[in-house]
């Protein structure tokens, strides 16, 4: 014959607390676990932005440095842009060498700026001077 301590009666409810424990242990864990995944993601976001950018600085002070600098001869004039070296031809080479999935390199505005169709969601400017005039203009450069 089996004789019931009366303290055994406590043993389920000692469980039950734990359970109760446990609940809002494992509840804050998940939500540790996605702020995290939530910060990775943006700082990721975040740093392929920065290489996007880095790139696109890099293409510009290339063109107007070196690129599509003005040359009479041998010296090469920064900042002097030959309007006729930038063409099609020049954006997709610099396109590829920059490892971007878009480029435009030109003295006007580009169509889509803002990257609403995923096109140019970076613009930046340098200031070049054009022609034999002397004209001052903005060298856009525009990636993603």
């Amino acid at each position: 014959m089996t004789v019931l301590n009366p303290y055994d009666r406590n043993r389920g409810f000692a469980s039950l607390d734990a359970l109760l424990c446990l609940v809002p242990l494992l509840l804050m864990l998940i939500l540790i676990a996605d702020a995290a995944s939530s910060f990775m993601r943006s700082a990721e976001q975040a740093a392929h932005r920065q290489r996007v950018f880095d790139r696109i600085v890099s293409v510009a002070d290339y063109t107007v440095k070196i690129g599509a600098a003005r040359h009479e001869g041998g010296i090469r004039y920064p900042n002097w842009v030959d309007a006729d070296a930038i063409t099609a031809v020049y954006s997709e080479s610099m396109r590829v060498r920059a490892g971007l999935s878009s480029l435009y390199i030109g003295l006007d505005e580009p169509d889509d700026v803002d990257g609403a169709d995923g096109g140019f969601p970076i613009c930046i400017y340098r200031l070049v001077v054009v022609g034999d005039e002397l004209e001052i203009r903005k060298l856009r450069v525009c990636g993603g």
